[in-house]
């Protein structure tokens, strides 16, 4: 019910009984306030209440950031300039696999800064690497000579399919087909669908995510297993073409390691620091979630961690191709001496390219 008070010659005004005129509403305590800043894990603080609880320390988080960052594109720029020398037919490949590392960085330094942008982050920088797993596929084609001297050079070798993460049963029954010009097509749309497959299914997730937090919460479980086998057959097929460029002397694996260790630390790392905070009762610290304090520890964690893998990339892609470890295969060869009937071993070494050697054979 409602109290009318009125006068005779004033404006009529309609109240309740139990508000008092006088008085403005009281406002929510500051306890309040922390507590539900700090156990509201659906959404990402906004940029001021950010910036007011990380104060005073905001600005050397933010500096320090800027300078990693602003190092690995300098990294970047001196790598190419010396990989360029050595590899200048390949620039495409060797220019996107090694801006892996400061895109990386960058997309991290963005989720420090703007925390609502963290999923976006991740969803550049995943499939930032997605694309620079197909593109080392294209170098390793590419540094074969292409795909009709990969052939030549593989003579009979066959492909190798019970490799990671098919290498234990029941992949055994696998089949070993030989190396040609068909496997090596069904080789690149395996390779070939993990950037288009994961730039769908992170698109997916976005739109969940904008439209509900529950639905976005419940639907990523699901998805979540497209994800894993896009990856995983995807990586399968380049370490294939790893094993069969080593069939043929051409050492690709640290430079495969060197990428590999980036998606690790960008979907393995990236998917432990959502769920710890859920695993782990963990404090409130300067009024914000757990959820937030892990986000922002485990961005600034990925940009050093660029910075050790650029290094690793710069002496992997530095050096001249000929300083490349090649395996070297011994054939022997068994002469007959004229009279003796002694058989003398002579060891011969035969290199990438399969080059002939002259044996004089006494009869």
């Amino acid at each position: 019910m409602s109290l009318l008070s009125e006068e005779s010659s004033g404006v009529k005004i309609l109240a309740a009984r139990h508000v008092s005129t006088d008085k403005t509403l009281p406002e929510l305590s500051d306890a309040m306030n922390i507590t539900l800043r700090c156990h509201n894990f659906s959404l990402q603080p906004h940029f001021t209440s950010y910036f007011e609880a990380l104060q005073p320390y905001v600005w050397v988080l933010w500096s320090s950031g800027i300078v990693a960052v602003l190092t690995l594109w300098i990294l970047y720029a001196v790598t190419m300039r010396a990989a360029l020398k050595n590899w200048r037919d390949a620039r495409t490949n060797i220019s996107t696999i090694l801006s892996v590392y400061p895109l990386v960085a960058s997309a991290a330094f963005i989720a420090i800064v703007v925390p609502r942008a963290t999923l976006l982050a991740e969803a550049i920088a995943q499939e930032i690497v997605m694309v620079a797993m197909y593109q080392f596929y294209c170098l390793i084609i590419a540094e074969c000579g292409g795909t009709s001297q990969f052939i030549r050079r593989a003579g009979e070798s066959r492909l190798e399919t019970r490799v990671m993460p098919c290498c234990c049963w029941p992949c055994c029954i696998l089949p070993r087909p030989q190396i040609n010009k068909r496997n090596l097509i069904c080789l690149r749309y395996l390779v070939l669908q993990i950037p288009v497959v994961q730039a769908v299914l992170y698109v997916i997730i976005l739109v969940l995510w904008a439209e509900d937090m529950m639905l976005y919460r419940r639907g990523l479980i699901f998805l979540q297993s497209f994800v894993g086998i896009s990856i995983l057959s995807g990586i399968w097929g380049v370490i294939m073409c790893v094993r069969a460029a080593e069939s043929i002397g051409i050492r690709f694996r640290p430079r495969f390691l060197a990428l590999q260790l980036v998606l690790i630390i960008v979907k393995l790392q990236y998917s432990f620091a959502k769920i710890l905070s859920d695993m782990v009762t963990l404090p409130c610290i300067t009024t914000l979630n757990p959820n937030v304090i892990v986000n922002v520890t485990q961005n600034t964690l990925t940009i050093f961690e660029m910075i050790l893998l650029s290094i690793w990339a710069y002496r992997l892609y530095a050096v001249s191709p000929d300083k490349v470890d090649y395996k070297v295969q011994k054939i022997v060869v068994a002469v007959l001496e004229e009279g003796t009937g002694v058989l003398d071993m002579r060891s011969s070494k035969d290199g990438t390219d399969n080059k002939s050697f002259n044996v004089d054979i006494k009869c």
